[in-house]
């Protein structure tokens, strides 16, 4: 039973249904074995923490960005045991937790941080996400051509990955077809300091 709401999590995950995954996770965290560890575990606090971040902004209460909170310090205990695998992870958690405080400077530096570790230890679909979820912030905060380039750039990360439908969303969700002629992909603060 755990795992097809683990299940149902992941998929309302991806596809940006926020208010459905923090249902069925809620639902799972009611179940005694949400807290054994498994590698479904840590996928799971990672997306609860990026829904319930949102979530916060949408103005659903604090309650969200406490939970949101108290996931990136879950990963925060985790980064030590393997950074490779969970240093993005906290670094977008950490953007996230920003940007919901309306710390803008520390949440561009923290998506831009989390999008380059995810790149260098070949995560795309993190990168993709971070780039997804940065452009979310940017286009919240009017910034939209930014906004747009960070979209381009999640898509072709999406793309690379193999998730055609989820990159296919994420051009329709933002009108990527009209809107951005002559945008190129995102280039982050780090990408221009290795051109340089």
């Amino acid at each position: 039973v755990e795992a097809v709401h683990l299940q149902n999590i992941f998929l309302s995950f991806w596809m940006g249904d926020y208010d459905k995954a923090a249902k069925a996770s809620d639902l799972v965290m009611s179940f005694p074995t949400s807290k054994m560890p498994k590698v479904q575990l840590i996928y799971h606090m990672f997306y609860r923490g990026i829904v319930m971040f949102h979530l916060h902004r949408e103005g659903k209460g604090e309650h969200c960005l406490k939970e949101g909170k108290k996931m990136r310090d879950q990963l925060e205990t985790w980064v030590n045991t393997s950074k490779p695998i969970f240093e993005n992870k906290l670094l977008l958690l950490e953007a996230e937790s920003y940007a919901s405080t309306c710390n803008v400077v520390a949440a561009k530096e923290s998506y831009e941080l989390s999008i380059k570790v995810a790149r260098d230890n070949g995560y795309i679909h993190e990168q993709g996400l971070a780039y997804e979820c940065m452009g979310k912030y940017l286009m919240s905060a009017v910034e939209i051509r930014d906004a747009e380039h960070c979209f381009l750039s999640a898509h072709e990360c999406y793309m690379q990955w193999g998730a055609k439908a989820k990159a296919k969303k994420l051009w329709m969700d933002w009108n990527l077809d009209s809107s951005t002629e002559g945008i190129g992909p995102c280039t982050i603060k780090h990408e221009r300091d290795e051109l340089r």
